[in-house]
Parts: C-alpha cells; sequence; structure tokens
C-alpha cells in the first residue's frame, strides 16, 4: 500500500507576493513544477517546541515547513532572527546542510524560537493515489523576515520570485508552467480574496460571524471539506487529467482519463468499468454541462484494455441525464478491434477539433495517429499551449511496452521523433502519471534508451 509521507509547505508572502518557485527538472517528483517551498516530515522536527501553539498536533509539521523553508531557500522564519547578518544566516544555513549542526542546536545556541502566531494554518492536501510517490502535506501561510530574499540555497528550487498570484495564473493558464492542485487552490484563493485579508482580519466592530474570512480560514474550509482528497488535476486552463483505477501494468494502477475543453470538450479515455469510479468522472461532467458545457464526442485512445471500459457507460449516462446524444469515436483500426464497442464515427491522423475553454475561447485540438504502441494509436496536440496528450506513447509511470502484432518498434521510433519535432512543444501527459514539464527532453531519453536497448 502506497502510504503517504508527512510533509509541510510554507506560503510565503511579501508585499501583496507569494513566492512561486520551480522544482529542478531532474526530480523524479514533479520535477519542473512550480511549487512552494516544502519537504516531507523529519523525525528530529518533533523535538523542537515552538511558542504559543494551541494545536499540539501541528507543532512538528510547523518546525518541518520552517526548517524546509530554510534549507530551500535561506528564510529563517524565526523569533529574535533580526539580530542576525546575512552572513551568519548563511553560515548557519551551511552549518545546517553539511549536518555540523541540527536545526534544533543552532536555534538552541543562537537563541532564537518558532512562534506559532507567526503562521496561519490552511489545512493539508494528500497525493492521489495513481501517484508513486505520495505526500501528505500540511500548508502554513507566513510573511517573509524584512530584510530576508529568498535565494537558491540548494539545487532542489530554482527560478525563485515573488509574484502576484493573478500573474502566476495567467502563467498557467497559457501553458507556460505546471502547478500543483494545491498551489493552484492556493493561487486562486489569494487571487480571489482582498489582500488586507490574505493573513489576517483587522480589528473592527463586527462579530467574528460578521467579519469576511482570511484565505487561510477559506482554505482550511476547502481542505476540511474534501479531506485533502483530490481527484483530478487541471493541468492548464484547458486539459483535465483524471486519474481512474484499470487493469493496468504495474506499477501503474490507474489510467488517465483527459477532459479537453470546458465549455465544448470532449472525454480521451473513459477508462474505467469500475462503477464508483465512472461516477466520479459522472459527476466532473455533470458541473462542466451545468455551467454551460457540451460534451462533443467521447474518444477511445486505442485497443489495450486499460483504456476502454467506461465510455459506452458515459454516453448512456450523457443520454439519460444530460439528454446529450455523443459520439464514440476511435481510429479505424482500433475500432476493428475491440467489436464490443458500437463506434459512431473514426479518427483520422490530422483531424482537428475546435474545442472552448471555460471563457469561451475557441481552440484547436490536433488528433496524431501515432504507431508503434499499437496501431491505432491516437495523441492529441494543443499547439497554441504546447501540450500533448501522449497517451501511451511516453508516460509518467512505468515504461512503454513495444509488443508485437500491435507493436511495432520501428514505428514506435518514428513516432517519438515526430512528437519530438512538434512546434512549440512545451509539456506532455501520458496515460500514466503526472505531466512531464520538459517533453522535448523526456521524448528525446526515450529515444536513446530504446537505441540503447536495441543495440
Amino acid at each position: 500500500m502506497n502510504i503517504p509521507k508527512d510533509a509541510s509547505a510554507i506560503i510565503l508572502l511579501k508585499d501583496d507576493k507569494v513566492l512561486l518557485a520551480q522544482r529542478n527538472p531532474k526530480i523524479s517528483f514533479l520535477g519542473g513544477w512550480h511549487a512552494f517551498s516544502g519537504g516531507k516530515l523529519d523525525k528530529s522536527d518533533a523535538e523542537i517546541e515552538i511558542k504559543n501553539c494551541k494545536d499540539i498536533d501541528l507543532q512538528q509539521f510547523i518546525v518541518c515547513a520552517v526548517r524546509e523553508l530554510f534549507e530551500e531557500v535561506g528564510v529563517l522564519l524565526v523569533r529574535n532572527g533580526d539580530k542576525l547578518t546575512k552572513g551568519q544566516r548563511a553560515s548557519l544555513h551551511d552549518d545546517l546542510i553539511s549536518g555540523r549542526s541540527s536545526f534544533k542546536e543552532i536555534l538552541d545556541h543562537w537563541g532564537l524560537w518558532i512562534d506559532a502566531a507567526d503562521f496561519a494554518y490552511t489545512g493539508y492536501w494528500t497525493t492521489p493515489q495513481f501517484s508513486p510517490v505520495r505526500f501528505k502535506t500540511r500548508f502554513f501561510i507566513a510573511t517573509c523576515p524584512p530584510k530576508q530574499e529568498p535565494y537558491e540555497a540548494i539545487t532542489e528550487m530554482q527560478n525563485l520570485e515573488f509574484i502576484e498570484p493573478n500573474e502566476a495564473l495567467q502563467r498557467w493558464e497559457n501553458g507556460d508552467i505546471l502547478i500543483s492542485p494545491p498551489v493552484l487552490i492556493s493561487l486562486q484563493e489569494l487571487s480571489s480574496t482582498d489582500k488586507h485579508r490574505w493573513t489576517q482580519i483587522e480589528n473592527d466592530s463586527k462579530t467574528e460571524d460578521q467579519r469576511p474570512k482570511t484565505v487561510s480560514q477559506k482554505l482550511l474550509e476547502k481542505s476540511t471539506e474534501l479531506d485533502g482528497n483530490i481527484d483530478y488535476l487541471e493541468v492548464n486552463s484547458r486539459n483535465i487529467v483524471f486519474p481512474l483505477k484499470t487493469p493496468t501494468l504495474p506499477p501503474a494502477t490507474h489510467t488517465n482519463c483527459f477532459i479537453v475543453g470546458k465549455k465544448r470538450f470532449v472525454v480521451i479515455d473513459a477508462a474505467s468499468a469500475d462503477e464508483s469510479e465512472q461516477a466520479k468522472l459522472h459527476k466532473l461532467i455533470d458541473e462542466l454541462i451545468e455551467c454551460g458545457g457540451v460534451c462533443e464526442e467521447i474518444i477511445v485512445s486505442h485497443l489495450h484494455n486499460d483504456h476502454h471500459g467506461g465510455e459506452v457507460a458515459l454516453q448512456k449516462y450523457l443520454q439519460a441525464k444530460h439528454n446529450l446524444n455523443v459520439a464514440i469515436s476511435a481510429h479505424k483500426l482500433t475500432a476493428e478491434s475491440l467489436s464490443n464497442i458500437k463506434f459512431d464515427k473514426f479518427i483520422e491522423d490530422g483531424d482537428v477539433y475546435n474545442l472552448q475553454d471555460e471563457t469561451g475561447k475557441t481552440f484547436q485540438l490536433q488528433t496524431l495517429h501515432t504507431r508503434g504502441h499499437a496501431r491505432g494509436l491516437l495523441s492529441f496536440y494543443d499547439e497554441e499551449l504546447g501540450f500533448l496528450i501522449s497517451t501511451d506513447n511516453v508516460v509518467g509511470t512505468g515504461t512503454v511496452v513495444i509488443a508485437p502484432p500491435e507493436g511495432n518498434m520501428q514505428d514506435y521510433l518514428d513516432t517519438l521523433e515526430r512528437l519530438k519535432n512538434l512546434p512549440n512543444l512545451k509539456h506532455l501527459c501520458g496515460s500514466h502519471g503526472s505531466a512531464i514539464f520538459n517533453a522535448k527532453a523526456k521524448i528525446e531519453e526515450y529515444i536513446s534508451h530504446r537505441l540503447e536497448r536495441e543495440k
């Protein structure tokens, strides 16, 4: 059982901006994604006592958040720390990273302490079950101390900047950056809340029930309502990735269903035959339709049994619940192999879907016939955002099997070359695992690996 590890993260604020950094692209877990500073809980975090902590269960997680922030970006969120010079903080950081001193020894020796009053708890979020690495992360809001500037203290976090939440969201909407759901939810809440209420409510004559809620209160309510669980990921403003439990090959446990577009959208690989998984997917599609969305088509990417199983159920559901007649489609070669499914139309290489995002803006999704893993395998590309749905050509978890008679290694290598050279290619997401930040580098890695194996 993939039990999540305990972790903490800091939403660090300064001058109406929030600290955002890019995780080192070489890191296996969400490499290249933008995130807040944070990391996993250390046993020694429980040894440090903090002041004014009303919730004793949160104490070690506040310590973890403070320690990780200092390790990763050099910011020391402690009381009495203003007496330290920039050089002294750098020296203490070196002592901590090198192991010459523990975090507790540093605090005790220099008369520093952590005050829980400096942190607002915003709840916890748990990495979905499909991920091979999982964390249950507690998030806290805090303000950056005066005269301290974050820097790349270790190689884990890069391209640090204090950024307005709206600007960060715009980069995400444009497909320039990838951010995980907890970070996205936090940025959206910061963006929609008056800046004076990001951390605390001003004193006024209103009772607590009458006062507008702070960001931390709103985020804590969302976390509590969902018990820290997120079923799907919005990798950009046009693409939702919904992992569904399927009979796929280990180490993968889920197959990604893609919902592309929101006002006008297609569903790619409603793959699970499990009714409880189908119900979760149907609920999300209900929400899109209730907001004015229209499902244009239900697509099966290829014949393997972890990529179909829920498309007919979805078609019947949309007819019964919303009176929508939605076609099921696939490449002709796939349809020929799946005689148990009635396909309403066939998809060819180069076919284009005109879809709409949440605002109603039209964009194009190009269909690619990508042989190699399976003869009728389809991939999909949004050139404007540079986002590739690579299905089973390139995946985030596990490996791609090329097994005759469906699989053909030369066709697969040709497909990888074609995908690598797509114009404006930035990010990709395969049918298993999370999205990949540097799509071209990942494809080149696949090509090199396959050629080496062929030798």
